[in-house]
């Protein structure tokens, strides 16, 4: 029962971080403004992923951090990926508001922010790998 609860609860730190690169492409609010909605949604996600390795008492904390880190920057990127190639498309551009791709249009950071949570998550899996082959 704990592995399951260990598994939900990384699930839901994976679900935040998502949010958390997906937000980052919004380009609304001002930087500060902006800077603690992305706090305000990684709290979540850094509470549910320490309850996870608690339960597992933190047995392979890196490789699990990894995991949850590079599988949400993937998800987003396919989603990013996935709606690029529905705007290449005349008649989901004719669905959608004008203003729609005003709304998400900081791609600097929504970029960084998904390349960053990648790269974190990928020195994270190659840090437990090394630290299994000694």
């Amino acid at each position: 029962m704990r592995k399951v609860s260990s598994i939900i609860l990384k699930i839901i730190a994976g679900f935040f971080v998502y949010m958390v690169s997906l937000l980052a492409f919004v380009s609304e609010p001002e930087p500060g403004m902006k800077f603690g909605i992305l706090i305000g949604f990684s709290v979540p996600a850094v509470v549910a992923l320490c309850g996870g390795l608690a339960l597992t008492q933190f047995r392979n904390w890196k490789r699990d951090t990894g995991i949850v880190l590079l599988s949400a920057s993937g998800f987003t990127a396919f989603l990013i990926f996935t709606f690029v190639c529905f705007l290449l498309t005349d008649e989901f551009r004719r669905m959608i508001r004008p203003d729609t791709l005003a709304f998400f249009s900081d791609y600097l950071t929504g970029g960084g922010v998904i390349v960053g949570f990648a790269i974190l998550g990928w020195v994270f899996v190659k840090a437990n790998e090394e630290r299994v082959e000694r």
